[in-house]
């Protein structure tokens, strides 16, 4: 697949973006909050807040040994 150099992605870029092949979890992500643009009758997601929503949802060690005690 070629790599898209635009910011902006269709549904299909994005899943390869992040990796992920399952459209059932894609949505659950967009379902979590995954940000997107809506563009006529499609949508549109961009690289920077992908990124940003992928930092605010990172889990370290840290916080899964704190989440496990509680």
């Amino acid at each position: 697949m070629k790599a898209t150099k635009s910011e902006y992605m269709n549904m299909k870029q994005t899943m390869a973006y992040l990796g992920i092949s399952n459209y059932r979890t894609f949505y659950s992500l967009l379902a979590d909050g995954l940000p997107y643009y809506v563009v006529g009758k499609s949508k549109r997601f961009s690289k920077r807040a992908i990124d940003d929503y992928m930092d605010q949802h990172l889990v370290s060690e840290t916080n899964s040994k704190a989440m496990a005690q509680a």
